[in-house]
Parts: C-alpha cells; structure tokens; sequence
C-alpha cells in the first residue's frame, strides 16, 4: 500500500516539474497587461506610473497595451497626433480598452475635435467614472450651452475627485451662465477653499458680484487674484475693464497697459471708429462697418457699445456664429442689457439651437420686466416643442399687455383645445369672437369642438354662423349636411342643399345629392328632376344614372329604368346596385315568371272563395238559429 502511494507521489512530481503547464500555458498575457494599465492608481507620481506601464508594455509590446503606452508617451512629449495614432490603433485591436478610448476623446478636445471627443469619451464613461472623462463631457457639453449635461458630467467627475478645484469652477462656470448665481458662489467658494490662490474661482466670484452689480465685491476679489498672480495678464485686464466701469480712468489705463492692451493716445479715436462704423451700417455696407467696429474695440477693449455694434453689423450680413460671439462679450461686459439678450436668442433660434434661445429670451425678460417680442417668442418656442404648460404660461402673461390680440387668444384657445381642456378652450374662441365677431378661424374651431364633445346644438348654431358670414364655406356646408342627416332634419336640408345648387348650378354632384334626399322623402317627380340635371352636366355619372333607374323602377316606368341602369353600369361597371337592379327587371319580365305568377294567382283566388262560401253557410246557420 505504501509503495503504491510512493509510486503516485512520484507520478505527480514528475508532472509538475516537466513542463506540463495546468491550461496556463495560453493564458492572454495582453489581458493582463491591460489588466495592469487599469489598476494604476490614480494618485500614482510619474515614477511609479512609468514603471507599470513599461511592465505591461513588455507583457504586449505589439498589443492595445504597447500602443496605448506609446501613445501615452507621446503625448506626454507633445506629440498629439502620433499619439493619436497609438490610442485608435489600441482601440482597434481591443474596442473595449476603456482607457485608450478616453485618453485618445481628451486629445481630440485638446486639438479642438468636439465631435469625435464626444463619442470617444462616451464610450469610456461607460465602463469607468474616471474624473478626466467626465470633466472632458462636461467642457463639450459646457461649449455647446447644454448645461444640464455640462453639470452632470462635472458632478459625477467630482464624485471620484472631490478636491479638485477647477471641477468646482467649471461648474460654477456653468451655473453662471444659468444665471444661478447662488451655487456658483457657493462652488468657487469650495474651490477656494481647495486652493486658496486659485485664479480661475477669484476671477468666477467677481463675475458673480459684477452680475449681483456689487462692485466693491469684485474689485476686491480682483485684487485678491492680482496680489496672488502679480504676472496675470488676464487678471489686469479685468482689473482695467472694472476701473473703466467705474470711470476710473487712470486706473484702468495702467491696468491695460500691464495686460498688455494697446491703448490709443487719441482719446477721441476710438469714438471715430465707431461713428465711422454707424456710418457704414447705415449704407448697408456691412464689411466696411465690421472693419470700423474691430478698430474701435482693438483701442478700448471693454467697449460694450462698440461690441454690440460689431455683432449688429455680422448679424446684418449673415455671420451668425461671430455675431453671437460679439453679443456673447457685449453681454459679458454688461450683463444687464436686455436688448443683449434678446438679440442672442433671435440669432440662437435663427440658427435652431432653441434650449439657447430660450435662455437668453428668459434672461431678457428678468432685465426687461415685460416685454411682449420676448414673450410672444419665448410662448412660440415652448408651443412648437410641445411644452404646452409653459406656451400657456408665457401667452397667458402676454394677453395681460394685449388683451384685445385675436391671433394671442387663438394661439392660447388652440393649446388649451390641443392640451384636452375644452372648457378653457371654448372660453377663449368665445372671448376671439366677442373681439371680432366675422373670425371664420374662431367660429370653425368653435364648431369643430363643440362637435368633438358631442354639443351638437352649439355647434350646429356655429356653421350656420359660419355660412351667414361666408354662404360658400364649403366646410360648414359638408359639417351641417352631416348634422341634418343624423337629427333627419330633411325640411332644413333640404333647404340647405337647395342653396348648394343654386352656389354651384355646374356642380353635378349637388345635383345628384338634393335628387337623393327628395328620393328619401318619396318625391320622385322633384328626385327624376335633379337626377336628370346631374346626368345633364355630367352624361356619366354612375350614381345619378343608377339613382334616376332606381326612382323609374319605383314610378313603374320599367324600359327607361332599364335603359338608366345599363348606362349606369357602362359608366361604372364596378358599381354592385345598377347589376341587382337590372336582375331584379329581368326576373319581374321573364316568362316562367309570369306563369307561376298566374297559378299563384288562380290558387289565392280559389282559397278566397272558398272562404268566402264557408262564411255565407255559417251565417246562414246562425240566421236559422235565431229566428227558433
């Protein structure tokens, strides 16, 4: 027994010591060596990221791990599109390498590339909350002013780096520009609390003061990022654009001159640029003015007049995109300018980027109070996407400056009607037509809905109102036929077919459709009339033709009901009644039909008699009876 369990000891370390491998021979050494570039902690320093990357590189130097290396590589030395270059051909040969497909979303941000940064940051958000992905969506989404989904990313970017202060910056970015004033005070705030010399959050919380029109704020806060960042061209410049607000002009010049702005000795200069300008935009001559508008803001930098001007022109000649650019800076320096705001949103949904317009249409109207161009656009926005609630809202506030606008009470009755909220819908048609009594719109969508909601008398009385008013309405015409032949109102339908006739003497149809309501009330000498004008005007029109046989069948008149019903069926002969007709006249005149008709008629006639001699006999009887 030993040696038998001696024997298989040995068995199994020769096993195990002569290369037999257990099935990891073909184990994916590319697996792990991306297994390995994916547990690299975040906080690694340069050093230690180095070394693991170079291990996993050797496991698959010629794999997606050996060219997202290199990628990472060259792209640390700058070399962005050989690194591009590395990061597609990993993602290539692994297309679901998280890493590769993120890093190669934030070079294309990088070189300015949205739309592929988009997608490939997508995918990798995924499969990995890692910060830099999210943070790169959030600055898209930032730049095409989708906010919500800027602030989402930037969240769920905070949530794995929460002591990151330029995620709370862009954030607040973000919420300024929603004018939510508060959270980003409170985000630069945190921020700052991160990093207390941090510029872009002091140079954020002056925005917010400047917005708030608390100066004293901002200039402190600016003074705050200089005493900071002493070199800072871009914290000059806000310093000089404030002092210049503040008409401290000597201020200002020195801080320009630190900036770096050029400013013209010529105090008067730069107004001759803009009077230049005006001049050019007056002769519809839009380069030229653009030119003088660019000279006036080069030399006076914070000019919001000048930059709403230049944007004026760039409108004027259909370059949307700078326009709104020179809005957006005239809208920086002075953010309380409703006229600012409104123009932003007409170019917004000039170009259909609608969630934009509607921003800076409500951003106009907090500056503005009320302001019915705002309103009436902000109402038709909400309306032509669906939002129903909010169109109504924004009408509802407008009709309180308009109250007599018939077009505004026809838009709101027609949400309301649209919202299944007829009680308010049929107030407001009533309230158009109290305006203007002759409004055929009010008067058929009244009816119209008055009809959906089974008020058959209202709406009835609408039509007639609609034909006292217009007596060719063919609308109120069909409507009404419809409503007499329900409530069999024949006297009034006939009346009101009458009319049709008389509207449209060449029409056969009117013709052929009083013929069918006389049929209906047994006049067959005015139904034969009206049927004869239809085929009169109209020699092949298979219903008259088969209506004006059906009538001579019941009249009796059997050869020129024969003679209608085949012209009836040559000029339709997919049309069923002419052939049961014509059947019908045949049965009626074969002759085995008018035998059996005789017997039938022999027979009835002996059954009658006999009744009858029973009767006589029994009366007879009954005579008898009495007179015992």
């Amino acid at each position: 027994m030993n040696q038998r369990l001696l024997l298989i000891l040995l068995c199994l370390t020769a096993t195990l010591t002569c290369g037999f491998d257990w099935g990891f021979a073909g184990k994916d050494k590319c697996g792990d060596a991306r297994e390995i570039l994916e547990g690299i902690p975040s906080r690694s320093d340069a050093a230690e990221r180095s070394r693991i990357e170079t291990r996993a590189a050797e496991l698959c130097p010629e794999g997606p791990a050996g060219h997202f290396v290199k990628g990472r590589r060259l792209a640390d030395s700058g070399k962005l599109e050989s690194a591009i270059a590395e990061y597609r051909e990993a993602e290539r040969l692994d297309p679901g390498f998280t890493q590769a497909s993120g890093n190669l979303g934030l070079l294309y941000l990088e070189k300015g590339m949205t739309d592929e940064a988009a997608v490939e940051l997508t995918k990798a958000v995924k499969s990995s909350s890692a910060a830099p992905y999210h943070r790169g969506l959030g600055r898209i989404f930032a730049q095409r002013k989708i906010y919500s989904l800027a602030q989402y990313h930037f969240n769920e970017a905070l949530k794995s780096a929460p002591d990151d202060p330029q995620l709370h910056a862009d954030l607040a970015d973000t919420q300024i520009q929603e004018n939510d004033l508060d959270r980003a005070e409170s985000e630069y705030n945190q921020a700052l609390s991160i990093n207390p010399a941090f510029e872009p959050a002091r140079l954020g919380l002056a925005k917010v003061y400047l917005a708030r029109k608390q100066t004293d704020k901002a200039l402190d806060e600016l003074k705050k990022a200089q005493n900071a960042h002493p070199q800072s061209k871009e914290v000059h410049r806000r310093l000089g654009e404030l002092y210049e607000q503040l008409g401290d002009k000597k201020s200002a010049d020195y801080e320009f001159l630190l900036a770096g702005v050029a400013q013209n000795p010529q105090a008067d200069q730069p107004q001759e640029y803009l009077k230049n300008g005006d001049a050019f935009l007056a002769e519809k001559n839009y380069d030229k003015a653009v030119a003088e508008y660019r000279k006036a803001i080069k030399t006076k930098p914070a000019w919001a007049e000048a930059q709403q001007k230049l944007g004026d022109a760039l409108a004027a000649s259909d370059k949307l995109d700078e326009a709104i650019a020179a809005y957006q800076e005239a809208s920086r320096l002075k953010a309380d300018d409703e006229g600012l705001h409104y123009k932003l949103g007409i170019l917004y949904e000039k170009k259909g980027l609608l969630d934009e317009a509607v921003v800076e249409y409500r951003q106009s109207l907090k500056f503005a109070g009320e302001k019915g161009d705002t309103r009436q656009r902000l109402g038709d926005i909400y309306a032509s996407r669906g939002s129903t609630p909010q169109a109504i809202e924004q009408y509802r506030e407008l009709l309180k400056l308009r109250n007599e606008d018939v077009q505004l009470h026809l838009k709101l009755a027609r949400l309301y009607a649209n919202a299944k909220d007829p009680k308010d819908a049929i107030a407001e048609y009533q309230e158009i037509i109290k305006i203007k009594h002759d409004s055929l719109d009010a008067h058929h969508e009244l009816a119209l809905l008055y009809r959906k909601h089974g008020m058959g008398d209202e709406a009835e009385l609408e039509f007639k109102e609609i034909l006292r008013l217009k007596k060719d309405d063919v609308e109120a015409r069909n409507a009404l036929t419809t409503i007499y032949v329900k409530n069999k109102n024949y006297d009034d339908l006939i009346t009101l077919l009458k009319e049709n006739v008389e509207l449209n003497p060449k029409d056969a149809n009117s013709h052929y459709k009083l013929g069918l309501v006389y049929e209906f009330k047994k006049n067959y000498e005015d139904a034969l009339a009206s049927y004869k004008e239809a085929i009169a005007l109209k020699d092949d029109h298979a219903k008259a033709l088969n209506a004006l046989g059906r009538v001579y069948m019941k009249t009796g008149h059997i050869n020129e009901a024969k003679e209608a019903l085949e012209s009836a069926k040559r000029a339709d002969p997919t049309l069923e009644e002419p052939t049961v007709l014509l059947s019908n006249i045949r049965d009626e005149l074969s002759p085995d039909t008018k035998k059996y008709q005789k017997r039938k008629g022999k027979a009835k006639k002996g059954k009658i008699s006999k009744k009858v001699s029973k009767t006589k006999k029994k009366k007879k009887t009954t005579t008898k009876s009495k007179s015992r």
